[in-house]
């Protein structure tokens, strides 16, 4: 008997310590659970919000100059099915054949015409939704908070979000950088193959959306330099399986060859430009590298001014987040995004060129490097807050920083998009030029003739008004002011004189319209009676 209950005891306690164990991992997997269930929301809930920001009344700008000049390029492509890739004065192809997919929807699905001011800038909206995504899927790198914080600086960005909406090259340059950095730090996790062939296609899309391309890349390499050298060889508890010398010799084969089928078929546009287009992409850089000593030139600091002034929240907290990273010396992944921005920093203020897109490609790594020092705020917040502070402050900081943020980006986006005192309306058409557009299909509908009418444009300075008299098919642009008998002459101020002097008697009048600062167009109708 006492044998047994002294057998019995031990069993007794088994299978108490049973239950508990296993009321434990439950608790432990509903806490876990209801963590996802909470990131899953929120993540949600930030796309959403980015989103929303970056369709919203997308066609209330109007096209800029070079967006117009794009979609010169895109009609070209969409109508006729022709594009060259010009070395000297354009970027690269990927734009276009997008673009050329959003617009081919929109024809088959609303029955018009594709190409719209509204298809064409869903080619960078969604590349801009689509780093949201990304920045999100370095989760494991940056933490929850820090993934979370990161995603919403890039969601609501002034920048990011006047940017997204712009029918130009920087937005998907940023996005497959961004996804090229994604690729390797999986490949670098896990060893697996299909993370070398998408880093290889990522990185061929970038050589083929735009010359600027190499800094992006060399940049990302000093990244990973920087992270060795500073924080030590990459040692992961558990060990990827890279596979022998035999397959990585392979992998890295494959790759090549992967990235210069990708980059031919773009320059070659898909062999309609063969060979012409592959040379081409090889000259541009000792174009692009004469641009950019040459054009649009502003003093070294520029860059750095424009980030205070518009992306402060950004700034400060990425700067905080490279202290911090260099400081503790752990971080591989911190040290790395903290180099990539601030190598991109300074070659980019290194280079007389200037123009607010390129801010693009540092906000975005910058976001990154913000969302590591919210992460570690976060994670030291009980040694530097007491009581309930410890969730107070950290809370308010993170809505402080969401609450500027999103506030700029509205008054940006949707009040002062075209006014010139802001940083990122460079150059911009103002909202009155809409205004001629207006008129001028007005008078086309009461003269009856529609897209018929003929326009003759003399003013030397004219784009964006071949995009949006694309469908006037009798459209001439002279440059000058010339004989005419066009229905409507679209001139610039400065020749208004010329104008009324040759045309008296013959055209009326029809007013003065501001296309951007220091240009004004007028408009002069014909007497002809109307329908």
């Amino acid at each position: 008997m006492l044998s047994g209950l002294e057998t019995a005891e031990p069993i007794i306690e088994s299978r108490h310590s049973d239950t508990v164990k296993t009321g434990a991992s439950l608790e432990f997997t509903r806490a876990e659970n209801n963590w996802q269930r909470r990131w899953s929301i929120t993540a949600s809930l930030i796309l959403a919000l980015g989103t929303l920001l970056r369709v919203y009344e997308l066609s209330l700008k109007p096209l800029h100059h070079d967006e117009a000049v794009n979609g010169f390029f895109l009609l070209g492509l969409f109508r006729e099915g022709i594009y060259r890739y010009n070395p000297a004065n354009y970027h690269g192809p990927t734009l276009y054949y997008f673009a050329l997919i959003s617009c081919s929807i929109n024809n088959l699905l609303f029955g018009s015409e594709g190409p719209s001011t509204v298809a064409v800038r869903m080619v960078p909206v969604l590349f801009g939704i689509g780093i949201i995504g990304i920045v999100l899927a370095f989760r494991d790198q940056l933490g929850t908070i820090g993934a979370l914080a990161a995603s919403t600086l890039a969601a609501l960005s002034p920048g990011m979000v006047y940017l997204s909406r712009d029918f130009i090259h920087e937005m998907l340059l940023v996005f497959f950088t961004l996804w090229l950095a994604l690729c390797s730090m999986r490949f670098a996790g896990t060893g697996k193959t299909g993370q070398t062939l998408l880093g290889a296609i990522a990185a061929a899309l970038m050589f083929c959306t735009k010359e600027t391309a190499p800094l992006s890349f060399f940049s990302l390499l000093l990244g990973v330099i920087a992270a060795i050298v500073w924080a030590g060889p990459y040692r992961p508890r558990i060990v990827p399986n890279f596979g022998t010398w035999r397959q990585i010799l392979l992998q890295a084969v494959a790759a090549v060859a992967l990235f210069l089928v990708s980059s031919f078929l773009f320059f070659s546009s898909f062999f309609g430009n063969y060979p012409q287009g592959v040379r081409d992409a090889v000259t541009t850089y000792s174009y692009w590298a004469r641009t950019g000593m040459t054009q649009q030139t502003a003093p070294w600091y520029t860059y750095l001014l424009w980030l205070i002034h518009k992306e402060a929240p950004i700034f400060i907290l990425a700067v905080i987040g490279t202290g911090i990273a260099l400081v503790q010396r752990r971080d591989r992944f911190a040290i790395f995004a903290s180099t990539w921005v601030f190598t991109l920093l300074v070659v980019y203020s290194i280079l007389p060129y200037k123009t607010p897109w390129i801010l693009l490609n540092i906000i975005v790594p910058m976001c990154l490097v913000a969302g590591h020092a919210v992460q570690e705020l976060w994670n030291y917040r009980t040694k530097l807050f007491p009581g309930t502070m410890r969730w107070l402050a950290p809370a308010t900081l993170i809505a402080v920083v969401t609450a500027v943020c999103l506030y700029q980006s509205i008054q940006l986006n949707f009040i002062h998009y075209d006014d010139p005192r802001y940083v990122y309306p460079y150059v911009q058409t103002r909202r009155t030029f809409l205004s001629l557009i207006d008129v001028v299909n007005e008078i086309a509908k009461s003269m009856g003739t529609g897209t018929a009418t003929s326009v003759a444009v003399l003013a030397p300075e004219y784009w964006p008004l071949p995009w949006y008299l694309r469908d006037y098919r009798n459209t001439g642009y002279f440059a000058q002011v010339i004989p005419t008998n066009a229905s409507l002459i679209i001139g610039s101020q400065r020749q208004q004189p010329e104008l009324e002097h040759q045309l008296a008697g013959r055209y009326r009048f029809a007013g003065m319209y501001p296309m951007r600062p220091g240009v004004e167009l007028v408009l002069f109708v014909s007497n002809r009676q109307t329908r």
